[in-house]
């Protein structure tokens, strides 16, 4: 899926020149339902959140590069940086923050951990709540980017505005999915200036004025089921590791219905397609019904399995099941199947009939 560009931020936001694009996101920063929209519009034209979506923009169009430094981590470094910090349990006691960054940019560091937290659960076991990131930024032209990333992924994020070296502090802001659902987008909350924030964000002196806007009021906790991730293993003999992993694994051809596009068959809205001819292994989400060329493969999850959930897991997954399948240019169709797929073989019982799932495990071997 491609990035975004200037092209699509300019007609979402309706304006012809960058100053008018950061007028208007600054304009809709306290204003819920017109950001809201904003997202939407967004998603619409590319849902993939577990990428910085302003960088790209941000550095050709509003880094200062000289003044501030602002050349921004590539995003293979913050790929390694969320899986070396993966941990099987958040550990709250000696830790307040599931990630932090203290010279955070756009976010792109923060995303990529909240994204890799994301996906080491389910859609069953996630709830936001259970996660609380930090971001300290000092250059002001940053800070509406940073915002509107972290609110657009529903994130519950701290994000200081200010100099983390001396404390001096512009504002506090918190990020809180008051939903806590995982699909909506958070509320933008200013921590007001009392002692209690000073305290707890190392704030030494407030140097700019004061913004008094609060947006969330009810906070629901999901139901959801307890937390089950795996920490980052080095084994000394990883294809034993992934054979043994596997007998206790579902495959993605036990979720879903993987075939070769057919000609003048219309696939339906959430279809995951990957292209297995002349390819990477490029991976896309149908967002409306339609034909797909026969160069992809077509990806049909049970109706248990959210799509979008499904498509950014393979997303991570698949390029590292197709790097030792692909043949060449080419992609057997048989092979895509077989791709690992996250999902517990504990709570199928939850979401099949008990004959469909014994069925299963006896297929599965488990």
């Amino acid at each position: 899926m491609n990035e975004l560009t200037y092209e699509d931020f300019y007609k979402v936001a309706k304006v012809t020149q960058h100053s008018e694009f950061e007028k208007y996101l600054n304009n809709i920063l306290f204003k819920k339902d017109e950001r809201c929209k904003f997202y939407d519009s967004l998603m619409a034209i590319n849902s993939d959140l577990s990428v910085d979506s302003f960088k790209p923009y941000f550095e050709l169009y509003a880094a200062e590069r000289k003044s501030f430094q602002q050349d921004y981590t590539p995003k293979e470094v913050t790929y390694l940086m969320a899986e070396l910090t993966r941990s099987d349990m958040l550990d709250h006691q000696t830790s307040k923050y599931s990630g932090y960054d203290a010279t955070a940019g756009t976010g792109g560091i923060i995303i990529q951990k909240w994204h890799d937290d994301k996906v080491q659960e389910t859609p069953w076991s996630y709830a936001p709540h259970r996660y609380l990131y930090r971001a300290d930024e000092l250059a002001d032209n940053v800070i509406p980017y940073l915002l509107h990333n972290l609110a657009m992924r529903g994130m519950n994020a701290i994000v200081v505005h200010g100099d983390v070296l001396t404390g001096k502090t512009k504002q506090v802001y918190f990020i809180q999915n008051t939903k806590d659902d995982y699909m909506a987008y958070s509320d933008i909350n200013v921590m007001p200036r009392n002692k209690q924030t000073e305290r707890e964000f190392g704030v030494t002196q407030w140097v700019d004025e004061p913004i008094v806007h609060v947006e969330s009021k009810e906070f629901i906790i999901a139901k959801a089921l307890p937390m089950k991730r795996e920490k980052l293993e080095v084994s000394k003999n990883p294809k034993a590791k992934a054979r043994q992993s596997l007998k206790n694994q579902l495959l993605l051809q036990d979720v879903a219905m993987v075939e070769r596009a057919q000609k003048n068959k219309v696939y339906p809205k959430g279809t995951i397609v990957i292209q297995i001819s002349a390819t990477k292994g490029q991976i896309g989400l149908l967002k409306s019904n339609g034909e797909v060329d026969s160069r992809y493969a077509t990806i049909s999850t049970d109706n248990f399995i959210d799509s979008n959930f499904a498509f950014y897991f393979l997303k991570k997954e698949m390029p590292r099941h197709l790097h030792r399948v692909q043949e060449g240019l080419n992609i057997p169709i048989e092979e895509v199947g077989k791709c690992p797929f996250a999902f517990p073989i504990e709570i199928l019982k939850l979401v099949l009939k008990e004959p469909i799932y014994e069925q299963l495990s006896l297929d599965l071997g488990i």
